[in-house]
């Protein structure tokens, strides 16, 4: 089969076409992936900086993100019949970094990674969800955002910051987001109330709207939030570990747990979530994906389409 992986340390990540199809256990889902995405850290994995993090075993298929359709399953299987459609993700390192979804094919145990793909999305807006969206979910429930809190998001233009503005302004929370200006009708689109030029001084244009400071923050890039932009008592989110600790400090990030997934699965349905994808790639362009990730000003999702 056809996957896209990266050999060793010192190879560029590369398409191949001569890995053996996986044989799914008694548990397992054999899935034809239909659709992927791009996301940090299938960069970080790529250029080997998880390296001194978790043991490799290669050759290491990248990708996290699929949706696609059960092709075969295990006898133990109860859930699952050939031909449905399921979306999840896949963990970078579990135990080792090998497993990936950035293959025509995958083995995935029923109880985990996995559920039913939302009835009313293609294969290519369903595959490039769920760690994007499942870390956005992460920090709703720890932030818990309700009416006329201000919450300020760091990094709203991403995949997860996307997800996260959309939930929090449904649940009415006034959000407030350091953007370009050239992004202002993207995030107003998704509920964003505010926003400060990110270019300039954020913290100040914050603090003028908000002298007392605002309730919560989700910071997306920063590797020390700036938490002096609080209320006292305020609330704090990150998914790079520098949230801090405490009371109102929250690392956190997702769990491919079937009922997220299901969670995630209705909320797409029902249309409270959107997914943005900027643009899509063909399988055969999964190295341009990688590489344009972190190299260009993306609003949403980078997908891939593998089948």
């Amino acid at each position: 089969m056809r996957a896209f992986t990266l050999d060793s340390f010192d190879a560029q990540p590369a398409l191949r076409d001569d890995l053996p199809e996986p044989d799914p256990a008694a548990n397992e889902l054999l899935v034809r992936v239909r659709a992927s995405s791009v996301n940090p850290v299938d960069v970080f994995i790529a250029a080997g900086a998880l390296n001194e993090m978790a043991e490799h075993e290669f050759p290491v298929i990248l990708g996290r993100d699929f949706a696609g359709t059960v092709e075969r399953v295990g006898p133990a299987v109860t859930r699952y019949e050939v031909g449905a459609d399921v979306f999840g993700f896949l963990l970078h390192a579990n135990p080792t970094v090998h497993d990936g979804s950035w293959a025509e094919l995958i083995s995935v145990p029923e109880d985990n990674f996995v559920a039913a793909k939302p009835g009313n999305l293609d294969f290519e807006h369903a595959g490039a969800a769920p760690l994007a969206a499942l870390t956005a979910l992460a920090a709703f429930d720890a932030l818990a955002p309700t009416k006329g809190e201000a919450m300020l998001v760091v990094g709203a233009m991403g995949g997860v910051g996307s997800f996260f503005v959309q939930l929090a302004a449904e649940a009415g929370a006034t959000v407030i987001a350091p953007a370009l200006a050239e992004d202002a009708d993207y995030l107003r689109g998704f509920g964003v109330s505010e926003l400060t030029d990110r270019n300039g001084d954020v913290a100040a244009a914050v603090r003028e709207a908000h002298p007392e400071g605002v309730e919560a923050i989700l910071d997306l890039v920063s590797p020390t939030p700036d938490s002096s932009l609080l209320k006292d008592g305020g609330r704090l989110a990150s998914p790079l570990g520098a949230a801090g600790e405490g009371v109102g400090r929250f690392n956190i990030m997702a769990e491919p747990k079937p009922a997220n997934l299901q969670r995630l699965a209705e909320l797409l349905d029902a249309g409270t979530l959107r997914v943005p994808i900027e643009r899509s790639y063909p399988f055969e362009q999964a190295g341009d994906a990688l590489q344009a990730l972190p190299a260009t000003h993306t609003r949403g999702k980078l997908g891939l389409t593998i089948a």
